[in-house]
């Protein structure tokens, strides 16, 4: 059994919100563990279960740590209360060999359900491996979450400071992020148009959603109906907490001059973004040029830039609405 959707990302930019109020309608289920990782790591990984299993106890790549996080966080769990049945589903997940049957094995209990999984890094496959996933599961629904670039690139830094090295953001040096933001992974989790052109090649424009983390701010219940209606499950249901936010380590306010890097590094991509998508991507390249033209004077900027000045001075302000949808209805200049 093949997911019905997945969303593919991306980082940061609202996609556990989106988890969260997907589980928590009835005629969908989802994988207890949001992200899977099948067709960007476990594709790949061997088939060996003994070398497997080894690297993912004392390896050091960053998946081998996740594994072990969870599988920590799993035990503590089963130690509380033990059901045989969520049991068995783990040992599976954990310990089996992958493979698409290993795939389809996992959504078994959703039998009947709308079913699909969250993994962002989908969002950096590149053409081929989007074709081994439309090979398998063609007839997918893709939902595509995107943020201000500027935005986006700094809160996974700090995501990777506080979780990686348990470093608060006021103790990083500017050298130390300017490191992160300049690394590959950052730079490809940030190429919506790349992401968008390589899965619309292969999945039909009006199976891609396109959604973005200001209507998560703005207009959370009316994003969710849009998702649900997407899905073609009930969108007249209400979450009990669709408003509430999650993972907001980089809340609050942020030190200006990273973001006038940031500002600098993605001027280009905002702009290309506002040719192809409008709306808010508007107000992405009118940050990044008032960050580089207008360096703001105070050393740290209200935080998301939605709470900041910017946006009042922003001529689009006024007139939002929301903007998320199936992708022929947002490349649309608006």
């Amino acid at each position: 059994m093949y997911p019905d959707f997945l969303g593919i990302g991306a980082q940061k930019a609202g996609t556990t919100w989106l988890g969260r109020n997907l589980q928590a309608h009835p005629e969908v289920w989802m994988p207890r563990v949001k992200e899977v990782h099948y067709f960007d790591e476990k594709i790949h990984e061997s088939r060996n279960t003994t070398l497997r299993l080894v690297r993912r106890i004392f390896g050091a790549a960053g998946a081998n740590r996740r594994w072990r996080r969870q599988v920590r966080r799993r035990a503590r769990k089963h130690l509380r209360k033990f059901s045989r049945k969520d049991f068995s589903w783990d040992l599976n997940y954990y310990v089996g060999v992958p493979s698409d049957g290993w795939y389809a094995s996992i959504f078994e209990p959703g039998k009947g359900k709308m079913i699909g999984e969250i993994t962002p890094a989908y969002s950096t496959l590149g053409p081929a491996d989007v074709r081994r996933v439309h090979r398998l599961v063609p007839d997918a629904r893709i939902i595509f979450m995107m943020r201000n670039p500027v935005e986006r690139v700094w809160s996974q830094a700090v995501m990777g400071f506080d979780r990686n090295k348990g470093k608060a953001v006021d103790a990083v040096t500017q050298e130390e992020f300017l490191r992160v933001f300049g690394r590959e992974g950052s730079r490809r989790r940030t190429e919506y148009l790349r992401t968008l052109d390589n899965w619309s090649t292969f999945y039909p424009k009006d199976r891609i959603f396109v959604g973005f983390l200001e209507d998560v701010h703005f207009f959370p219940e009316e994003l969710l109906r849009a998702v649900y209606g997407f899905l073609g499950v009930d969108s007249a249901f209400r979450p009990p907490k669709a408003g509430s936010k999650v993972h907001t380590r980089s809340t609050g306010s942020a030190p200006a001059a990273p973001l006038a890097y940031l500002a600098r590094s993605y001027l280009e991509e905002t702009e290309h973004l506002e040719e192809r998508l409008g709306g808010y991507a508007s107000f992405w390249r009118f940050c990044a040029e008032r960050l580089i033209g207008f360096p703001p004077a105070e050393e740290r900027l209200p935080y998301p830039l939605w709470e900041s000045r910017l946006w009042k001075a922003w001529p689009g302000s006024g007139q939002i609405r929301l903007q998320s949808g199936p992708l022929p209805s947002v490349c649309v200049a608006r």
